[in-house]
Order: C-alpha cells, then sequence, then structure tokens
C-alpha cells in the first residue's frame, strides 16, 4: 500500500474538499449529506489527490441518483433482507500489502427468494460502509468471491444489463480500484458469467483476476490464513476473520440514503 500522508477529520484537506463541492455544480447538493469519514475514505482512496477525489464523488452521485437511483430511491439498510446474511463482508485484518479485503459468498444469496436489485442494493450499503470505516485508514482494496453453491439460477439473473451496472456501480464509482481479484469454486457456470464482465473491465483489473479453483493453497500465497475464516481453509473463525460490526453500523445509515434520494 502506498505511503500517503494520513487524512484527519478537520485536516486543512478535508476543509478544502468541501469547499470545493460547496462550489461544484454537481454535488453542491449535497455538501450537507456527505460525512467526514465518506469524504476522508474518498481522499484516501484517491491518495489525497484532490481533482480525482472530486470527478469520483460526481461519479459516486451520478450512478445513485440518475444512472440507477432505483436502489437509493427503494432501498434503505433497514429494509434490505440480506444484511445478516453473510453475502459480503470485510475481514477485520488487511492482507500482507496492507489492503482491505472484501469478500463475497455466492451461496449466501438464493434468487428465488432475493431479488438481485436487494443482493446489489446490500452491497452497495457494505461498500460505502467500508469506504467510511477501512478507506479512511488504507487505500487499495482485494475482491474474494467464494463462488461454491453458485448455480444457473444464479447466472441467469446476471445480463449484460446487470454486469454494466454492477461495473458501474462496484467498480467505477469508488475511490479505488481493486488491486487483486480472486475467485475461488468457480465452475463452468463462472467461467460463462465472467465473459460477460471480462469486456467491460479495463486491462489493468482482468490482469488481476486470479481463479483458483478449489485450490486453498494457491489462494493462501496471496491471502494467508492468519486473516481468513476456517472455511476458506483459514486460522479463524467466521466471528474471528469477519466484521461482524458492520450490518450494525449499516443500518444507522438510513438518513444518509433518504436524503440523498431527495436530491433525484
Amino acid at each position: 500500500m502506498c505511503n500517503i500522508i494520513p487524512v484527519e477529520t478537520g485536516s486543512v484537506l478535508l476543509k478544502e474538499l468541501k469547499e470545493r463541492i460547496k462550489d461544484n455544480e454537481k454535488l453542491h447538493n449535497f455538501a450537507d449529506i456527505f460525512d467526514d469519514k465518506l469524504l476522508v475514505g474518498f481522499l484516501r482512496g484517491k491518495r489525497n489527490d484532490m481533482e480525482k477525489t472530486v470527478a469520483c464523488l460526481e461519479h459516486f452521485v451520478y450512478v445513485r441518483t440518475e444512472k440507477y437511483p432505483i436502489f437509493t430511491q427503494t432501498y434503505l439498510p433497514s429494509t434490505v433482507t440480506m444484511l445478516d446474511k453473510d453475502l459480503f463482508n470485510i475481514l477485520r485484518h488487511p492482507d500482507p500489502n496492507g489492503r482491505v479485503v472484501g469478500v463475497v459468498q455466492m451461496c449466501k444469496w438464493n434468487p428465488s427468494i432475493a431479488p438481485i436489485e436487494d443482493a446489489i442494493a446490500t452491497g452497495m450499503f457494505v461498500l460505502d460502509e467500508g469506504i467510511r470505516t477501512y478507506f479512511s485508514t488504507g487505500n487499495e482494496l482485494v475482491l474474494l468471491f467464494d463462488c461454491n453453491g453458485l448455480t444457473l439460477s444464479h447466472a441467469r439473473t446476471i445480463t449484460p444489463r446487470i454486469a454494466i451496472l454492477l461495473v458501474n456501480m462496484f467498480v467505477k464509482a469508488i475511490p479505488s480500484r481493486p488491486k487483486g481479484v480472486h475467485i475461488i469454486h468457480e465452475g463452468f457456470v463462472v467461467h460463462n458469467v465472467y465473459r460477460i464482465f471480462k469486456n467491460l473491465l479495463h486491462k489493468k483489473l482482468r490482469e488481476r483476476v486470479n481463479m483458483h479453483a478449489s485450490d486453498l493453497e494457491k489462494l493462501h500465497n496471496h491471502l494467508p490464513p492468519a486473516i481468513l475464516p476456517d472455511f476458506l481453509g483459514g486460522d479463524l473463525t467466521v466471528e474471528e476473520a469477519f466484521d461482524t460490526s458492520l450490518p450494525t453500523s449499516i443500518r444507522r445509515m438510513d438518513g444518509f440514503y433518504e436524503n440523498l434520494a431527495r436530491q433525484i
């Protein structure tokens, strides 16, 4: 992880960003909505580059309020059904390079019970809280997809339109592009789904995608057992490995999304 000067709440850099937001045609309506922790997360993710931070915030707002407003208008942290299902998690401990590690367990989502929109909204809420909680102290991200249990019923929901949506929301509208993507327990279904995504990703990100099949030792070359839960061959219990406080923190953010929705 790059060594950059920490941004503290109340810092000169944060104050400058707030002034830039107030003077920005696309962002000024959100000046009183953005909380300090979110802004610090964006600054850290963009390595304190003010121009890139403002541009990323513009895209963040555009995706949430113009391009895909249904998620902001329809869902709240208190109403999604997937928040406690462990579909999305963040490891308590960073990888050996100091990077935040997000974990997606596909088997935790049943498409016949929860629509994909509910799953996407849940991912959006977890991502935003991750920016607040983890990007405020770090600035790089690694993603791990456990595809054990992924079936054709999952794959049928991931149409080209949904793939474009996912890339826009979870890759292009966050302050740090993933520095590594690890996929385990993938089969032919996953390979077919990945074909949809592959052409939507930048070449650099495509080169960071690693498929490990069921070879956990290969995964451990990147993410050591010391930070992983036991079902991934790790040394920790699920409670020890994952930040179990996230759902509680996320549920406190209804007001943030209600305020975003008022700007639509």
